[in-house]
């Protein structure tokens, strides 16, 4: 076997992160833009979006249809039917309404807000931390310069994709399984349970 040996050598060596400069207000004044460019950040802005709604959609529907089977495997139980596969398809379903709620509960934090551009002044978690004439002023400062308005932009969509990429999808994506690999595991369940009742059948016909 060969291993794979990492170079040694100093921090200073090393390539440095390159990391905003916050105390520049104006960092991207001096640079000239396409004049397709605010196109391109629009249709970014308006996919994000898109993508947002469809998450919910399909967490809506998810849940509907897990609290129905849910709701008729919890009666199946009161009437006396204690089967594994019927238990399966109640858990499944629990675990995945659970997925499909995070998925579109919004998280609500106090605004974490400082006196640099970093500052996403485009969502409401954030400017609602500050009084109306700051942030009016501080928004009309992004306004000033073609980069400064791109750069606001460009930060609300890479920050909308975070929360799609780490929340929406990602616990959409645990509800659709949990629930796929209930619904297969219920039926490989039910099959065994079943399976004197199957082979006698088969062997009749």
């Amino acid at each position: 076997m060969s291993e794979t040996v990492q170079p040694e050598g100093t921090a200073s060596d090393m390539p440095a992160r390159h990391e905003p400069d916050r105390r520049q207000a104006g960092l991207y004044d001096d640079r000239t833009y396409s004049v397709h460019a605010i196109h391109m950040v629009r249709t970014a802005m308006t996919n994000h979006a898109v993508l947002s709604q469809m998450a919910d959609h399909k967490a809506n529907i998810l849940m509907g249809v897990t609290f129905l089977v849910f709701t008729l495997s919890v009666s199946a139980f009161g009437g006396g039917n204690y089967r594994v596969s019927l238990l399966i398809l109640v858990l499944s379903a629990f675990l995945s309404a659970l997925f499909a709620m995070a998925a579109v509960t919004p998280k609500v934090t106090p605004p974490k807000l400082s006196d640099d551009e970093l500052d996403n002044l485009l969502f409401f978690g954030v400017f609602t931390g500050l009084p109306q004439e700051e942030f009016i002023d501080r928004l009309m400062q992004r306004a000033e310069t073609d980069g400064r308005v791109l750069s606001t932009m460009l930060r609300d969509i890479y920050q909308n994709g975070v929360v799609l990429q780490r929340k929406k999808y990602r616990y959409l994506s645990y509800a659709f399984r949990s629930f796929r690999i209930g619904l297969v595991l219920a039926f490989v369940a039910f099959v065994l349970e079943n399976a004197a009742e199957i082979l006698g059948f088969a062997a009749q016909s």
